[in-house]
């Protein structure tokens, strides 16, 4: 798949039929516009003002924040006064240390921001966060030939200060980035993308703990170590591989220990560590509005890829099953979760239930001035 070029050719046009075919009848955006049919009076009601225009000038200060109206069949719709109100709300004050808003101004900062929505909604057709990078699975799959082989070919020369930034994207990394990432979407976006996290890397490790136990395969440090026939049994322990040399450098036993207690030693393929990486990249992709953010998960992921190829951990072709694994479960939990649940954000935000048309921050922060730094809408 890699050596030869035959294997090359044969596995650079594979890959990129599927990713154009996953492109075309999965991740193709299709132009429907719906209407606003479920865009009914909630809970708190409307205030209906026909045959009225309503303007205001447009400000930095947010009590003449522009006032913006859409519209369904010609009624402008303002939002409540109190639907950011709970009934228990007299047992929590407002944050001292956090300039507040009234329930007029964030009122008007809700109705511009809807009216933001109205227009992004008619003209995309669909509920895909803002900025949504759709198509990162059928490209990166498409790819996935070209920087694997960047990553192998630079595993040498093998230098020190390496040998630590393998360390940290590889143990460290692997535990922590995934867990910042959980964060981020319970903070800054729509309910139930976390959950959707949660779930894809859970099914995806499963599955990977699973092919680990049925189909066993060993690292590319075992067969450095014992030659490419030698016999492979339950009874061999753990090897830290390139890790190894991170314990000499820094005077201690710990990942060497943890390694040589490993229940599954013959567990390469698929990488977990490529698996959960991408699955991170596929998450900020999909839900980040900031290039920046979706350029750095894609340094994670590459500098993870690398780290497990340099280290003497896995082979490119376990890197490789791992991104499918990913793909196959981003692509289910995306279709059954995700867009469902965004869906329901969206609506429920031109319906003013700020329950669910909030993210965590907003709720945490409501009716101060930052609660709108935590909304993936603004």
């Amino acid at each position: 798949m890699f050596d030869t070029i035959r294997g090359s050719i044969t596995t650079i046009i594979s890959l990129s039929i599927v990713g154009i075919l996953l492109y075309r009848y999965i991740y193709k955006p299709s132009i429907k516009l719906k209407g606003y049919s479920t865009l009914e009076q909630g809970d708190g009601g409307y205030n209906e003002l026909e045959n009225e225009s309503i303007s205001s000038n447009s400000s930095s200060n947010s009590s003449d924040i522009e006032l913006d109206f859409f519209t369904i069949d010609n009624k402008p719709n303002l939002p409540p006064l109190n639907f950011q109100t709970e009934d228990h709300e007299e047992r929590f004050p407002p944050l001292v240390l956090i300039p507040n808003l009234t329930s007029l101004e964030s009122a008007k900062i809700a109705q511009s921001i809807n009216n933001k929505i109205n227009h992004i909604f008619i003209k995309s057709g669909d509920y895909s966060p803002i900025n949504c990078w759709y198509f990162l699975p059928p490209l990166l799959l498409s790819t996935s030939w070209f920087i694997l082989n960047v990553d192998y070919w630079l595993r040498n020369p093998i230098r020190q200060w390496e040998d630590y930034l393998a360390w940290i994207w590889y143990v460290l990394g692997h535990i922590t980035i995934p867990i910042l990432t959980a964060v981020w979407l319970y903070l800054f976006h729509a309910p139930g993308a976390v959950k959707a996290y949660g779930l894809a890397l859970g099914l995806q490790n499963i599955c990977g703990v699973i092919t680990h136990l049925v189909f066993p395969n060993a690292a590319p440090w075992f067969i450095h170590l014992n030659g490419e026939d030698a016999t492979a049994d339950y009874e061999t322990l753990g090897y830290a591989a390139g890790l190894i040399r991170v314990d000499l450098a820094l005077g201690t036993h710990l990942t060497a220990n943890g390694f040589h207690k490993s229940p599954i030693v013959f567990g390469a393929l698929p990488s977990l560590h490529s698996a959960m990486a991408v699955m991170t990249f596929f998450f900020v992709g999909y839900y980040s509005r900031w290039i920046g953010l979706k350029l750095l998960a894609f340094m994670f992921m590459f500098v993870q890829w690398w780290a497990t190829i340099y280290l003497d951990h896995h082979w490119r072709l376990d890197l490789l099953a791992g991104l499918m694994y990913s793909i196959f479960w981003f692509t289910i939990i995306n279709k059954l979760v995700m867009v469902k649940s965004n869906e329901k954000f969206i609506n429920s935000r031109l319906c003013y239930d700020f329950k669910n048309g909030s993210t965590m921050g907003m709720r945490v922060f409501r009716n101060t001035r930052i609660q709108w730094f935590f909304d993936p809408l603004s």
